[in-house]
């Protein structure tokens, strides 16, 4: 039957208002399947339908398949049709709609549902471009007419509009969540170019990297020199003797240490940044000249990135000798780096010499300076000291200056978090505009022993005992066993826990005798632990957490029994003091 005048006259003022609200409902949401339920929820009261499905296309565009649906037996996602097949297959080919009134015959109907009195299929077009099928059907004695049509096609076409876009938006969302994965995987493989790892234990160095996107061109890094390298043969005889008596990997006495910028940044300049430091270090293994190694590294930036629009890079390399603690050094169109003495005095490292990349010759200047015990060299990027605040001002050298004197007295761990966190500050809620490198170089006391042993438990027992040998002639017989216990303990927890048994990688071991105390450092190269969860020690009011943990279990164990145990910033490095009586 048909609908009465009056009845069809109610039904445009209902359906002219249902139509209007078409538009806000279905951009009120992005989501795919969000869109395609609200449009189902929408056309069945709208058409008195009692089954309604939308329909879309695979992506070689042979089948149509059931993505959503009201009152089909079948679930979404198995029922389709091959695209020219069935109602709603023909609609799809011709791109034409369709209205059948009075049951259809099997072979118009096929792939479509039983017990249908009228039906409408529409095809779903977004800029001439077939997006899926509407199919709205109904058991009811009702004929659907041409103005029915008209109200289906024109909801059809916003619902087309409005599944498009989210179709584009969810492929938009894909793309963007890969290459997030791929801006994280690269910034993982960024870290882990970089090292600030030390072979020297009268050395300490914290390094923190802040790129303004996921990767930058920002760059740090130590160059340890193998045990048996030609460095070997410029240090005496009574040196070389001395050095023996340390167990290291690398030669403990010297190593090359750089911090650079690359043009710009993001995923070019970290492209960059990779091929750089990797040259930089190879080069650093053959020689003790920063000079050279800047030249030779200009020679290779030219060679490479001549064409690149990245044109030049800045960098400060240094070789670090500690045999007489001199650093000797050159810029390459680097900021000078700053050294703070001991007294609290800041003196800037300046010298000439040309970017990489700009010329031929850089005509590089190289100069040495000596450290003392307590002394740091901190190595910045121009992130920090070209940082804008919301004034635009800029905190420049003068400002930094001030920065460095104020964490005079500060252990280095606190200094270096300290000077970040004001360099940041400084910046306020203004966005970085430029990548961050920092690294600090701390000279510390001598040490009587140092030695590296790989991951293996059954290297435990041999550092313990290295150990034990020095403190023996210093230690009552009470405090030697304490100190055993103490040693056993976090010498296992940096191999177990530290490293995880991993073979590749060391566990450095120094230790120093005092008048009435022994000193004992033991570092490992894993990712580090919380020590904020053991901080409580001495009123033992440690967390559930801490208690509970096996790493936890033991800290107390050798807490009781040492003078202070305390862990840098990181939580790989243990610093344990022990009184000898």
């Amino acid at each position: 039957m048909t609908r009465k005048p009056q009845a069809q006259e109610r039904r445009c003022e209902h359906d002219l208002e249902v139509l209007f609200e078409v538009g806000r409902v279905l951009t009120s949401s992005l989501d795919l399947a969000t869109r395609l339920e609200k449009v189902l929820d929408l056309a069945m009261p709208l058409f008195d339908a009692d089954r309604v499905s939308i329909m879309l296309p695979d992506v070689r565009g042979e089948y149509l398949t059931v993505i959503a649906s009201r009152g089909l037996p079948d679930p979404a996602g198995q029922s389709r049709v091959r695209l020219g097949e069935g109602i709603a297959g023909r609609v799809a080919m011709r791109q034409e709609p369709l209205v059948l009134n009075d049951p259809p015959d099997e072979a118009r109907s096929r792939g479509s549902a039983e017990g249908l009195n009228s039906s409408m299929a529409v095809p779903l077009l977004a800029e001439g471009r077939l997006v899926g099928v509407l199919n709205v059907a109904t058991s009811k004695p009702v004929r659907y007419t041409p103005e029915d049509l008209r109200y289906l096609n024109f909801f059809a076409g916003q619902a087309a509009v409005a599944i498009d876009n989210s179709r584009l938006y969810n492929q938009l969302e894909a793309k963007q969540q890969v290459l997030e994965r791929e801006l994280a995987m690269a910034s993982r493989i960024q870290r882990s170019i970089i090292s600030s790892y030390v072979p020297n234990p009268q050395v300490h160095v914290a390094a923190k990297l802040m790129p303004a996107s996921a990767v930058g061109g920002d760059f740090y890094s130590v160059i340890p020199l193998a045990r048996d390298s030609r460095f070997c043969f410029y240090c005496s005889p009574e040196i070389q003797d001395q050095c023996g008596e340390f167990i290291t990997t690398y030669c403990p006495n010297k190593f090359g240490l750089m911090i650079g910028d690359v043009a710009n940044k993001g995923l070019p300049a970290a492209l960059i940044m990779a091929v750089l430091t990797t040259s930089l270090y190879e080069l650093g293994q053959a020689n003790n000249s920063p000079r050279a190694v800047l030249g030779q590294a200009n020679t290779i930036f030219n060679r490479f990135f001549f064409e690149s629009q990245y044109g030049f890079a800045t960098v400060f390399y240094a070789f670090f000798d500690g045999n007489d603690t001199s650093i000797t050094y050159c810029k390459a169109g680097h900021d000078s780096p700053a050294v703070l003495r001991k007294d609290g005095q800041v003196q800037f490292l300046d010298a000439e010499g040309f970017p990489l990349g700009l010329k031929d010759d850089g005509e590089y200047e190289e100069k040495t300076i000596k450290l003392a015990e307590g002394d740091r060299l901190i190595l910045y990027t121009d992130g920090v000291t070209g940082a804008l605040n919301d004034k635009g001002q800029i905190l420049g050298r003068t400002r930094f200056t001030e920065l460095v004197r104020r964490g005079h007295g500060h252990s280095l761990d606190q200094f270096m978090e300290t000077l970040a966190d004001e360099i940041m500050l400084f910046g306020g809620d203004s966005p970085p505009t430029d990548d961050i490198a920092l690294m600090i170089m701390e000279l510390q006391e001598q040490f009587d022993l140092y030695m590296e042993i790989p991951s293996e438990l059954g290297a435990v027992r041999q550092a313990v005992e290295a150990v034990l040998d020095i403190a023996a002639g210093a230690c009552s017989p009470d405090k030697l066993q304490e100190l055993h216990l103490c040693l056993e303990e976090l010498v296992k927890n940096a191999v177990e826990h530290g490293n995880h048994n991993d073979p590749e990688k060391t566990v450095g071991i120094a230790a120093r005798i005092e008048a009435d105390r022994i000193i004992v450092k033991i570092k490992d190269e894993g990712p580090g632990f919380q020590p904020a969860l053991y901080r409580d020690w001495r009123d033992h009011t440690l967390s559930d957490e801490a208690i509970l943990s096996e790493r936890g279990r033991g800290l107390i164990i050798v807490r009781h029994y040492c003078e202070e145990l305390r862990f840098n910033r990181e939580g790989n490095e243990a610093t344990l003091m022990m009184k000898t009586r």
